[in-house]
């Protein structure tokens, strides 16, 4: 199966660095005319391509996706998957025979009053992983209205969250994928024909900068406000990359807090950490080398290495430092140091002294490990 995969929209795919395979896209806005564009085109593209359905929360969806004839699972009311429980056990059952699907699930706000916030989250919690786990690449939307303390508990599990106001949509988490795509802002514009992303990059930088300085100072957006001679709504609308402010409002700002325009204009938020999925953004060092983590200025690195049946190679980076080669499936002979042990599924091998020099697959069937170094 392939990694890629598409939203239907060119510029929504390119602000997220890509859609890859598993993905969950959570559009935080609401049912407007730019949202239902994209829902459509999601749909279109996936029917070309792959099993596609549309999970029904109300009995006006289910007629919607009956009279579109777009394959429908039944959440309404009433219905034998009404419950959290069983709605989660019918997609499992499903997506298990479909990897790959395409599933839209853009009505849960009609499914948090109907179970609550925290069964909703508990289905959402069990549901996206699933998602991921299938390769299935799932749309859902939320409302504003849904309260920041569950959109928060959401973006932390899924792996693209989006959010959409007056006009203009801000990605605020696309896991896996280069650091600068989070935080960016692009004006959203309705033509006939085709529904277009126009970047604002410094609406983006300002709204990353303002939000990470004024929770580090630990300020209020009042407090931020008042020393920089605006009103709360102001900087809300900044912090949300809606608007921008005045260089001068940004110069008294930076003096008042004894800090430079390059804080307030932050070119990304760091998490903390860094996640790599699929080959997307991987580099490969060597045939069957793939690049997990690959930074010396860490201190660890690590490596995917596949194997061909029979391939034997020279490992493609000299290594005086700790090493730990792990098989994950196969029989891998490894030459480190004089000796030349073979490796199971799940035996690992701890260099410390002698330096891993060759790898070779013992089985005509393709074998994989990791390989790690401490530096």
């Amino acid at each position: 199966m392939q990694t890629t995969a598409s939203s239907g929209v060119a510029d929504l795919d390119d602000a997220l660095g890509g859609v890859l395979r598993g993905d969950n896209l959570v559009w935080v806005g609401e049912r407007d005319s730019a949202y239902l564009r994209v829902r459509q085109a999601f749909i279109d593209h996936g029917v070309r391509r792959h099993p596609t359905f549309v999970v029904a929360a109300t009995g006006e969806e289910l007629a919607a996706v009956l009279a579109g004839g777009v394959e429908h699972i039944d959440a309404t009311a009433g219905s034998p998957l009404a419950s959290p429980g069983a709605l989660a056990d019918e997609l499992d059952r499903r997506l298990a025979s479909v990897p790959g699907a395409h599933v839209v699930l853009d009505d849960l706000d009609t499914l948090i009053r109907r179970w609550g916030a925290e069964r909703a989250l508990a289905f959402f919690a069990r549901a996206c992983p699933s998602m991921l786990q299938y390769g299935t690449v799932t749309m859902w939307r939320m409302p504003p209205r849904s309260g920041a303390t569950l959109l928060e508990r959401v973006r932390q599990i899924t792996q693209c969250f989006v959010e959409v106001r007056n006009g203009q949509l801000q990605v605020l988490k696309a896991e896996g994928r280069p650091a600068p795509l989070v935080g960016a802002v692009y004006q959203i514009r309705e033509h006939p024909d085709v529904l277009t992303l126009v970047p604002m990059p410094h609406h983006g930088r300002l709204a990353q900068g303002l939000a990470t300085l004024r929770r580090d100072l630990g300020l209020t957006k009042a407090q931020l406000a008042q020393l920089a001679g605006v009103t709360p709504s102001a900087i809300s609308q900044a912090e949300a990359g809606t608007r921008g402010l005045s260089l001068d409002t940004l110069l008294t700002l930076g003096d008042r807090l004894g800090v430079g325009l390059d804080r307030l204009v932050a070119t990304r938020i760091d998490p903390g950490y860094r996640l790599a999925r699929f080959d997307r953004y991987r580099p490969v060092v060597a045939d069957g080398v793939v690049a997990l983590a690959d930074d010396a200025t860490l201190g660890l690195r690590a490596w995917f290495v596949t194997l061909e049946g029979h391939q034997e190679s020279t490992v493609p980076v000299t290594h005086k430092g700790h090493e730990l080669v792990a098989v994950a499936r196969g029989l891998v002979q490894v030459s480190v140091g004089d000796d030349t042990p073979v490796l199971r599924a799940g035996d690992t091998l701890l260099a410390t002294t002698v330096a891993v020099t060759r790898w070779r697959n013992l089985r005509p069937e393709p074998a994989s490990f990791y390989w790690v170094l401490r530096d």
